[in-house]
């Protein structure tokens, strides 16, 4: 399909799914092999703009909830979870991803890939906020212009909420590494890589926001 995005991984994802490929390489029938296929999809919907058939969702913060609202996330089953009453959970995985907008107009925007992990326990949304330097609690002055919403599971969810994230303007620092990139061009079209590569997007350092207590 048609690339409608230009992927950009945070290096500390980068350097689980390298791991994550090797493991796979040693054992295609294992749990790893399996992690590394549902990514390699995940990342082609991502990069495709297939986010809704992956029921994708814009990300919010509340004081006890790290302020993630230039996020958001698709949901990617990797393993079988069942409640206490035996009921499937859902998929068990999500891809954390923000968007910008292109370096010129000549150029695809930007989807920042952020992290890879579990549902459970709110492991994605610690491991996110780790990584963009956002701490529980804490709202951030740069997202003050943007409209939240309240994080929370089954029926409580608004019914309304956005699948995508905001597009925000580039970061100086994902503007520096375009520059960098020789021959940049927008691509016009993308297959999924295979499952015996790693995923092609470009490795770049995310932008660091500075927070405050609010």
């Amino acid at each position: 399909m048609t690339a409608k995005y230009h992927l950009i991984i945070d290096p500390e994802l980068r350097d689980e799914l390298r791991d994550l490929y090797a493991r796979a390489k040693a054992d295609p029938n294992g749990p790893a092999a399996k992690q590394f296929e549902a990514v390699r999809l995940g990342l082609s919907a991502l990069r495709e703009g297939r986010e809704d058939e992956f029921a994708g969702e814009r990300l919010g913060r509340s004081d006890n909830h790290p302020d993630l609202r230039d996020c958001a996330e698709i949901k990617i089953p990797v393993v079988e979870e069942f409640n206490r009453r035996g009921r499937p959970m859902g998929p068990s995985h999500r891809l954390t991803y923000r968007e910008f907008d292109g370096p010129t107009d000549s150029h695809l925007p930007v989807r920042q890939v952020v992290a890879f992990a579990p549902r459970k326990d709110g492991e994605i949304f610690d491991v996110t906020a780790t990584r963009l330097g956002r701490t529980k609690g804490v709202a951030l002055d740069e997202l003050d212009h943007l409209p939240t919403v309240r994080p929370a599971t089954g029926p409580a969810k608004e019914a309304g909420r956005p699948v995508g994230p905001p597009r925000m303007p580039l970061p100086p620092d994902l503007a520096q590494a375009f520059k960098a990139m020789e021959g940049l061009a927008p691509p016009t079209s993308t297959a999924p890589p295979a499952t015996n590569q790693m995923p092609t997007a470009q490795r770049n350092t995310p932008n660091r926001g500075s927070a405050r207590d609010r």
